[in-house]
């Protein structure tokens, strides 16, 4: 195994999908009470950090001679992994924008 190349790939690939995913979630989306309204926006933002760490697993399959599927297996898989932890740093970090508040209803309210 070249983890030469494997761990420094899923590492910027990480930060560069989970910076890019939080960014896309934040401007595009609006604050999380936006989100929170239209639960499928979430999912299909996740798209960019996928094809982000496939993009890793495929240059690290093109660069390496041995055990290709492996190791471009075990990219993806860590550079996900380590994109989630980036992405709930980020939101732990601003909570404004990817935490939504839960209010109560004024309809129910007595």
């Amino acid at each position: 195994m070249r983890w030469k190349l494997l761990i420094p790939t899923s590492v910027v690939a990480s930060l560069v999908a989970g910076a890019l995913w939080s960014a896309i979630v934040a401007v595009l989306f609006g604050p999380a009470a936006v989100v929170a309204r239209r639960d499928w926006l979430l999912p299909v933002s996740f798209v960019v950090p996928l094809g982000i760490a496939v993009w890793a697993g495929y240059f690290v399959y093109r660069h390496t001679a041995r055990r290709r599927k492996i190791q471009a297996v075990i990219t993806v898989i860590l550079a996900l992994f380590l994109t989630a932890l980036i992405h709930f740093a980020i939101a732990h970090s601003w909570p404004n924008y990817f935490v939504p508040r839960s209010r109560p209803n004024p309809v129910l309210q007595f």
